[in-house]
This record gives C-alpha cells, sequence and structure tokens, in this order.
C-alpha cells in the first residue's frame, strides 16, 4: 500500500452508463463494512482485497464474500522487516488452509523507501522470496508492492521463477514496463495522474493492464477507479467503457475469478 494522495477526474469526463468496473487491489480490512456495498453500487463487481501482516490477513479473509470481494495474503514490505520466523510460518500456512478462499499472494514485495538499513532490505528480500515460492507452490498469482525498488523486484521474481505476477501501484519506467509486459507481467494502475505511469503503460499491452484503487491509500473507496479506468483510457486512447471492460475481464482472468460468481449490473 502506497500512502499517496488521490487526485480529482470530473466525474463529467464519465460516461453516463453505468458500466462494470473491478478493483485489483485494495485493503477492505481499513474500511468499514459499507464501502462493499457502496462501491457496488457504484458498479464494482470485483475487489481483490489484500492482507500484508498476519492481522490483515486473517480480516481479509473474514470480508472475503466470493461474489464481489476476493482475498489475497502476504507479508507486505513494511511488515517483512520486523516479522521474526515463527510468524512468517504461520502466515505461510494461513495461506495453505485457506487455498480455496484465495486468489492471490500479497502483497508482497520490496519498499526500498521506508528500509533504512541493509539489514532491513536483506529482510524484505527473505520474506518476498518465501512468499513468491508459495505462491508457485499453490499455483497461484502474486500481488507485488514495489517503491524505489523495481529493478530489483523484477530480478527476484525471474530468479524465483514467478509466472503470474501482478505489479501494483505500478511506479516502473518504460523500459521496466517493456520487461514486465515481455514476460507477461501484469500491471495495475491507481486512480492518481502520473506522466511517469501514463507513458510507461503504453509498452504494455491493453490485455496485461488492471485498474486499482489501493483504498483507503490512493482511493477513498473501491469505487474510485473509475478514475483508474480513465487515465487508462487516456493513455491507450480507447473509450471509457472500452477501458472498463478490459480491465474487468484481465482482472477476471488474472485472479481466476469466474464471471459465474458475479451479479451483473
Amino acid at each position: 500500500m502506497h500512502g499517496v494522495k488521490t487526485i480529482e477526474i470530473s466525474r463529467e469526463s464519465l460516461k453516463k452508463e453505468k458500466v462494470e468496473l473491478a478493483d485489483a487491489h485494495c485493503h477492505l480490512n481499513m474500511l468499514d463494512e459499507g464501502a462493499v456495498a457502496d462501491s457496488v453500487a457504484a458498479g464494482v463487481t470485483v475487489m481483490v482485497t489484500n492482507g500484508g501482516s498476519t492481522g490483515a490477513n486473517m480480516e481479509v479473509l473474514k470480508r472475503a464474500d466470493g461474489k464481489h470481494v476476493f482475498a489475497a495474503v502476504g507479508i507486505g514490505p513494511d511488515e517483512a522487516m520486523v516479522i521474526d520466523d515463527d510468524e512468517v510460518n504461520f502466515n505461510i500456512q494461513l495461506a495453505k488452509d485457506n487455498r480455496d478462499k484465495i486468489v492471490g499472494i500479497g502483497e508482497i514485495g520490496l519498499d526500498y523507501e521506508i528500509a533504512s538499513s541493509f539489514e532491513r532490505v536483506a529482510a524484505q528480500k527473505t520474506v518476498f522470496k518465501k512468499f513468491v515460492d508459495l505462491a508457485l507452490e499453490l499455483d497461484l498469482p502474486v500481488s507485488v508492492h514495489s517503491r524505489k525498488a523495481m529493478d530489483d523486484v523484477l530480478r527476484i521474481l525471474k530468479e524465483e521463477g514467478a509466472r503470474k505476477v501482478h505489479l501494483h501501484f505500478f511506479e516502473g519506467d518504460a523500459a521496466q514496463a517493456k520487461v514486465a509486459a515481455e514476460r507477461g507481467y501484469y500491471v495495475s494502475v491507481p486512480p492518481m495522474e502520473s506522466s511517469k505511469r501514463s507513458n510507461a503503460i503504453k509498452h504494455v499491452p491493453i490485455e496485461q493492464i488492471m485498474s486499482e484503487s489501493d483504498a483507503p491509500a490512493a482511493g477513498s473507496l473501491p469505487k474510485d477507479v473509475e478514475r483508474s479506468v480513465v487515465i487508462i483510457a487516456k493513455s491507450k486512447a480507447i473509450e471509457y467503457q472500452k477501458a472498463a471492460e478490459v480491465t474487468v475481464a484481465n482482472t477476471r482472468r488474472f485472479f481466476n475469478i469466474g464471471k459465474q460468481n458475479l451479479i451483473r449490473l
């Protein structure tokens, strides 16, 4: 999760018709239960809520309903710097015990902005590798956090043999986007403008792009993915409805979320 401020994009830029939307990365454990109903009413039929600590993982498992809310569990880089081996192993077993309930391992990754020492960077890398390996063992995708660490993230993912990768809140440049695209990784776009990100995703096929709110850090609620879709549509020079349609399909496909589980608008 990234602590960033949302921007305002006029709703007039959106089409009047209600369209189906998907949120590939949010943190519903940090929002009240009304956030789901509010977002579903706004058209968000798929929300992937990520853990990142023991408490968050337990909570997202409770929130997952298999209809609109789907859970991913993992240990994020902030937690990886302070967690002990016993707790790491507890969360690995938690994922194994809930294999049929989760749709991914996340969020996991590296964050060099918060790692203040070599030892803390090393701790992040160790935990990151363990959860990538867990995803491979369970045949699940990973949702990866990277901040000021994209080169190492891409290197480790390759070394560990990660196959189904989601680079959430994509921070990479055009060259890194090309590498991710060539490997078949997916990237997601948060509801905030960035010329660097907009340029980077021009090098990623639309079939490998998803929308995310990262609520409550970037967006306030999952329904703020409508702004993400506006950004994607602009970058790819396509209509808003088309961008929404494709990103929903991509999110379902990436996380293996069956269309039959969802209520159609």
